[in-house]
């Protein structure tokens, strides 16, 4: 087993590796840990290799945090940590001791990762994670994650969210004032986007432009629909394709000028019934916090009911950490 710092002209064989394998997804592709307008990061990824022939990846960046060097979990992307398609236990304790070894030859403190939650995998698999748990990588953080499963048929879907959303979106459907739209209107959307981040006092993820440069770099894997309201665009929504399994609701987002609408729910289904259309297993609900609490870990139960409310269930996203 050997290990390599990842280099610029290596970009072709890791996204074929990234396509291929058990977990990757769209965060884990080069343009997608390079498309970042007006942020920088000092770029540490790495390639683990067996008889010349990749078996693993690690996209991460070098950081500094309270005077520490940090190997980090690559800061502009969702999910980070090993990418992999089969790996047998012994490869997995041998990819974790050069990790390790090659960590603390470069001076690394400690190094924290998102791993890839088993949602995604092609084929369910926990040898790495067991690996990571007994080589003394441990679960810092823990998130509760909502999804929702889109086995069955679209009335199966259907019928598994809560009566009263049902209702509600039978009801918008009938309203002639709402049409919603499958577009490419970042410019109408933004706006809302960024007014309904402003009222938690933090800004989106990514910018305007920083959207539009991801849709250019991936197309059809960025996909917003427009809600209208008499002509007028009043929500969005928009949805990043991770990988072949798994669709996630990126931003849901509704003017809070229309809270009588209900034009959120409708905006829901309709991405549920896109995704079920489209092929997917699973629709990522993502994670339902409360950053400004005393604990920014704290869940938000509010949030996590409504995402119930449309027959989602949980998972835990988690973080990893090892101190060397």
């Amino acid at each position: 087993m050997q290990i390599f710092r990842y280099v610029s002209d290596q970009q072709d064989q890791w996204d074929r590796f990234v396509n291929d394998s058990n977990n990757g997804n769209l965060f884990h592709y080069r343009n997608f840990l390079t498309y970042h307008i007006g942020r920088t990061f000092n770029d540490h990824s790495l390639i683990f290799k067996k008889k010349n022939r990749i078996v693993a990846l690690f996209p991460a960046a070098e950081r500094i945090i309270e005077g520490e060097k940090v190997l980090h979990s690559h800061p502009g992307a969702s999910y980070g940590g090993f990418v992999f398609k089969q790996l047998g236990y012994s490869d997995a304790e041998e990819i974790l001791e050069i990790f390790e070894s090659y960590c603390r030859e470069q001076g690394f403190q400690r190094v924290f990762y998102i791993p890839t939650p088993a949602l995604y995998f092609k084929h369910y698999d926990e040898t790495m994670e067991y690996a990571q748990l007994w080589k003394q990588f441990n679960v810092v953080e823990d998130y509760i994650s909502s999804f929702i499963d889109l086995s069955g048929n679209q009335e199966d879907v259907f019928n598994r969210m809560n009566k009263r959303k049902r209702r509600y979106v039978r009801q918008l459907q009938e309203n002639p004032d709402l049409r919603l739209e499958w577009n490419k209107n970042y410019d109408e959307y933004y706006p809302i986007l960024f007014r309904n981040k402003a009222k938690h006092k933090v800004t989106p993820t990514h910018s305007l432009e920083e959207l539009k440069k991801l849709d250019q770099l991936f197309p059809g894997q960025l996909n917003l629909l427009m809600c209208y309201y008499k002509g007028k665009p009043i929500g969005g929504t928009l949805n990043f394709t991770a990988n072949s399994r798994v669709v996630i609701i990126f931003y849901n987002m509704i003017d809070d000028s229309y809270p009588e609408l209900q034009a959120a729910s409708l905006q829901i289904w309709e991405t549920i019934r896109w995704a079920k259309g489209a092929g997917f297993k699973y629709l990522d609900f993502g994670v339902s916090q409360l950053p400004l609490a005393e604990n920014p870990l704290t869940p938000s139960k509010s949030l996590i009911l409504f995402k119930e409310h449309f027959g989602s269930r949980n998972m835990i996203r988690k973080a990893m950490e090892k101190r060397f």
